[in-house]
């Protein structure tokens, strides 16, 4: 039971990440790649070492996509927090998909690049961090009228702030909120 209650995911931590996107689609052969962009601000999950919502930022490059009438693609993001490891990345899927078929002598993908100025990539926070944050705050909110509850009764009596210069010893110190 106690473990019940014990988050799955490791700590979350906000560091810059390297990032691209590529784009196909099995309609077509044409294949999108977007520039190595820096994302300052992204949350990885210190014990997987992923990136949280990596889901969003692939749907990010496929609205975009199908706002220029595109339509439906697919869409995978790469990313990396050393800029040496982002490029190996970036060269392995580029040839990857630059690859002939052996029979053929005609590339089989259309690569069309898509820069940074067109594309950027927004950084976006965490669904659980968000929910941990307004789960607080709703908690520390029901603390706080449980509190004016029992003083309006007169169950608790309403401390007075001490100033610094004061030495009062029948006033207690303010107490920080708790979080």
């Amino acid at each position: 039971m106690m473990l019940h209650g014990m988050q799955a995911s490791g700590k979350l931590r906000c560091t810059p990440v390297y990032i691209f996107g590529v784009s196909a689609s099995f309609n077509d052969s044409i294949v999108y790649f977007t520039d190595i962009q820096v994302l300052d601000s992204a949350w990885i999950d210190d014990k997987t070492d992923f990136l949280m919502n990596r889901s969003d930022y692939s749907i990010q490059l496929r609205d975009h996509l199908s706002a220029l009438g595109n339509g439906t693609r697919t869409c995978l993001v790469s990313f990396a927090t050393k800029e040496k490891d982002i490029l190996k990345k970036y060269a392995k899927m580029r040839s990857k998909l630059t690859k002939t078929k052996k029979k053929q002598s005609t590339k089989v993908f259309d690569f069309r690049e898509i820069d940074s100025e067109e594309f950027k990539f927004q950084a976006l926070v965490p669904n659980d961090l968000s929910e941990a944050v307004t789960e607080t705050s709703k908690k520390a909110a029901k603390r706080a009228a449980k509190s004016k509850e029992k003083i309006a009764k007169g169950g608790i009596k309403e401390t007075k702030k001490r100033s610094a210069g004061t030495e009062d010893s029948d006033t207690p110190p303010s107490m920080p909120p708790r979080r």
